[in-house]
């Protein structure tokens, strides 16, 4: 039961977790459940490789910075589709 419960909370805390933003305990719940799940390890690294690529783009013009533009797209993927 564990498993399925801690599959389901982990996706939606996976950046705060790459950000050092988790609570000492969440952290080890993320470490613990990233270590028995393959599918989660996955996106964790999908994710990984994301934001390092956006930490690499070359700044833009008007000192928009790849953060700016990494956390501009953290809100928008929390904000519901559009219909």
């Amino acid at each position: 039961m564990s498993f399925a419960r801690d599959h389901q909370w982990a996706p939606d805390r996976m950046s705060d977790y790459l950000d050092g933003e988790l609570a000492t305990g969440e952290r080890g719940r993320m470490e613990h459940h990233l270590g028995e799940c393959h599918e989660c390890r996955r996106l964790l690294a999908g994710l990984r490789a994301v934001v390092d690529r956006l930490h690499r783009l070359p700044a833009l013009a008007g000192g928009v910075d790849a953060v700016q533009i990494a956390a501009s797209v953290r809100v928008r993927l929390t904000e519901p589709p559009a219909h």
